[in-house]
């Protein structure tokens, strides 16, 4: 079977990603006497978490239990508390936050100390929510469709914002439930432009290919973003973990097939993929 293999030359981790995973790469090894922990994954991506791990990265998830040692605080962002307590317990803290994430922390705390309601909208158990809700002494409202409308009180003045990797049409459609029912309501969309500008990439590259092999992790929302917003404009679009999961009966005599991943997927699971499927039918 002919078939070609094109990689999306725009694809790769985004720059919190990167930021991150240097950070790690640097510092596991440097202090032989303390042992690195991140309280819970670095990033939403099994293959690139095993990797670290391999490399002297530890994962726990109770921060309490952390002590003497070093807490690596993932690019999702923490609370004011769970660094207290690291703090607290002797460790010495790296933030890998992601700036944008950062940036979310830094208006939720101003608004908050203002008496402002938070309105996140979100996934509550996500790990960058979770940490959103930190620095408003987690009394903020988050909000995924309108099921939970019910749960803010419109007579506050509020601050809406968006988790950084929700979709634009999730935060427009939110914003445009609640902002008639607010007399006072402030409104920051800090969707990251990282995920916008590569939702209308992905469209394209899936336009102009056979079949899409879209490359991440099962519980990234980034991923599961993405991948809906561009395998309606191409219906041979496959969303797969590792290359384990290729079934080589997608592929037809002269397919185009176009290779990409999310902003948690790095390049060298990319390239593994294109070579597993051209060696096939090689």
């Amino acid at each position: 079977m002919n078939i070609k293999v094109v990689i999306d030359k725009k694809s790769g981790v985004c720059g919190g990603v990167k930021r991150a995973i240097k950070m790690i790469e640097k510092q596991i090894g440097l202090e032989p006497s303390r042992d690195i922990y991140v309280n819970g994954e670095l990033l939403h991506n099994r293959l690139e978490m095993e990797r670290l791990i391999d490399c002297g990265l530890k994962v726990e998830e109770d921060v309490d239990r952390i002590k003497d040692n070093i807490l690596f605080i993932r690019t999702h962002g923490v609370g004011k508390e769970t660094q207290n307590l690291a703090r607290k317990n002797k460790n010495r803290i790296i933030d890998a936050t992601c700036p944008k994430v950062s940036n979310s922390q830094k208006i939720i705390e101003e608004y908050y100390s203002k008496g402002y309601q938070i309105i996140i909208v979100g996934k509550y158990y996500h790990p960058e929510v979770q940490g959103l809700l930190g620095y408003c002494n987690n009394e903020g409202v988050v909000v995924s469709s309108e099921r939970y409308i019910g749960t803010i009180d419109f007579a506050k003045k509020s601050l809406i914002i968006a988790q950084t990797t929700v979709s634009t049409e999730r935060f427009d459609e939110m914003v445009n439930m609640i902002s008639p029912r607010m007399k006072d309501l402030k409104i920051v969309n800090t969707i990251c432009p990282f995920v916008e500008k590569r939702e209308k990439e992905l469209i394209e590259f899936a336009k102009n290919h056979s079949v899409i092999i879209f490359i991440g992790g099962t519980n990234s929302s980034n991923t599961k973003v993405m991948f809906e917003k561009f395998s309606k404009f191409n219906p041979r679009s496959y969303l797969i973990e590792n290359r384990t999961e290729i079934d080589f009966k997608w592929f037809r005599d002269g397919d185009i097939v176009g290779v990409s991943g999310s902003a948690s997927t790095p390049a060298w699971q990319i390239e593994e993929v294109k070579k597993v499927i051209e060696g096939h039918f090689s």
